[in-house]
């Protein structure tokens, strides 16, 4: 006979092995929940670091779209640079081919990228792959655009220097320029300067008339032939050139217009020799970016470095003051001009390699020019009374800056120059304005972002 006691004890063990059963159970339930949760973050993970390149690479995509809108290569070129940026199967991941939205009317260009992406654990639950998009909206610049670029082709930048600064000019133009011109423009004027700035055609408006004949210390050098006495001593005569050079009193550092306060005449051995005006000439502001590219392959080196002229003469080329010398596309916008909402923007990009050693006296440099001892048989034996070069060239800065100019600077390898690294920081708009490249491939990379700057590009999604 089986007691209660017994039937309880039979209950009891039978209940404590169904008991081990649902343990079991329950354990397994619990780790299937713990892996599928860690397999779905893993998953999550792989997704957000794909889309994350997909971002980076559509933004490069819409930027290169809208810089290059009515380029003809333009599909092609947002495909290059989103194949840049986004490595052919990152991950397991297969593409899609890129969306490319272009709208004229509002300047802009939407590049959308999609991906299909394949899962590890998250297939355990029936979901093989997962897809994740990215979108850039790149908008062409809102505003008209004019740029100076100020070169320095003194002879220290000749050899791999020039070279360098060929390629960086021209890789400038390239990205400021737009093919499309309407309904904003984007102009780039060029100002090559050593010892003096070649104002070619213009000349005769910017220094006034020079007379025939001849005139002789101290009479106003405003003749052909000018006789003066020579530092190293004994006279000599030389030759005005159709370069400009600086102009003295009230209206050193403004840019005054040339009929109120004319630019000094530079003056040279008609023979040629040392120091010479500088063969290439100004350019006034303008679209063309074959003309302006010409231009700059053209440049050659040579001469001591006159920058403060060079530095007013990047101000005058995008200065309302002087729009009257040039016409069509060349006429720079008053300052403070609105066009369809927006200001003009109105930028100087100064590019030195060295020390400012050249300051004038009648025309002729001045004998206390800190260029070579070599040229004492070229230069007055007169002091140049306008100031050091450096201090010439940074109250212009100022005085520009102070109109709403905005000013780049870029010192090429000047890291045993300190004058002239000091000048380069303190004429900029701000730090933000200033690059000091050690190399030719540093002062692409300074072109590069300048022009990026000024192009005004924005990524708007």
């Amino acid at each position: 006979m089986i007691t209660r006691l017994q039937k309880l004890r039979q209950t009891c063990a039978k209940f404590r092995e169904d008991a081990g059963g649902n343990v079991a159970i329950f354990f397994a339930f619990g780790a299937f929940a713990v892996i599928g949760t860690v397999g779905i973050a893993i998953d999550t993970s792989v997704a957000y670091n794909v889309r994350s390149q997909l971002a980076s690479a559509v933004d490069a995509a819409a930027l290169a779209g809208a810089r290059n809108y009515a380029s003809p290569t333009r599909d092609a070129d947002i495909q290059r640079y989103f194949d840049a940026n986004f490595e052919a199967g990152y991950m397991g991941s297969v593409l899609e081919p890129l969306s490319i939205t272009p709208d004229d009317q509002a300047r802009t260009v939407t590049v959308t990228a999609r991906a299909n992406i394949p899962t590890f654990f998250m297939n355990i639950f029936g979901t093989d792959s997962t897809d994740v998009a990215a979108t850039a909206e790149a908008t062409l610049s809102s505003r008209d655009v004019e740029v100076a670029l100020v070169l320095d082709v003194t002879g220290s930048m000749s050899g791999s220097r020039m070279t360098s600064l060929k390629a960086a000019a021209i890789e400038l133009v390239d990205i400021v320029v737009q093919d499309l011109q309407d309904p904003f423009y984007s102009k780039v004027a060029l100002v090559p300067y050593s010892n003096s700035v070649n104002v070619g055609s213009y000349a005769t408006q910017v220094r006034g008339t020079i007379t025939s004949g001849g005139c002789t210390y101290p009479d106003a050098p405003s003749c052909e032939d000018f006789t003066f006495t020579r530092q190293s001593g004994g006279s000599t005569t030389f030759a005005a050139t159709t370069c400009a050079t600086e102009r003295s009193g009230a209206h050193l550092s403004t840019d005054a217009a040339p009929t109120l306060a004319p630019l000094g005449t530079h003056f040279h051995r008609p023979d040629g020799g040392y120091n010479p005006c500088p063969s290439a000439t100004i350019m006034p502001l303008t679209s063309n970016k074959t003309a302006l590219n010409s231009a700059i392959n053209g440049l050659t080196t040579g001469g001591s470095t006159a920058g403060q002229i060079g530095t007013a003469w990047g101000w005058y080329m995008i200065s309302p003051n002087f729009a009257y010398l040039f016409s069509g596309e060349g006429q720079p916008a008053n300052y403070g001009a609105v066009h369809l909402g927006q200001e003009v923007l109105k930028v100087v990009v100064i590019m030195t390699d060295g020390d400012f050693n050249t300051i004038y006296h009648s025309g002729v440099v001045a004998n206390n020019s800190t260029s070579g001892s070599g040229d004492n048989d070229h230069k007055i034996n007169q002091a140049g009374t306008n100031g050091s070069a450096f201090d010439q060239a940074q109250a212009l800065c100022t005085a520009m800056k102070a109109e709403g100019v905005k000013v780049y600077t870029v010192g090429l390898e000047l890291a045993t120059l300190p004058a002239a690294t000091t000048f380069v920081n303190n004429c900029a708009t701000d730090a933000d304005h200033v690059y000091l490249p050690e190399s030719g491939t540093q002062l692409r990379q300074a072109f590069q972002d300048i022009a990026r700057q000024v192009s005004n590009l924005r990524i708007s999604m």
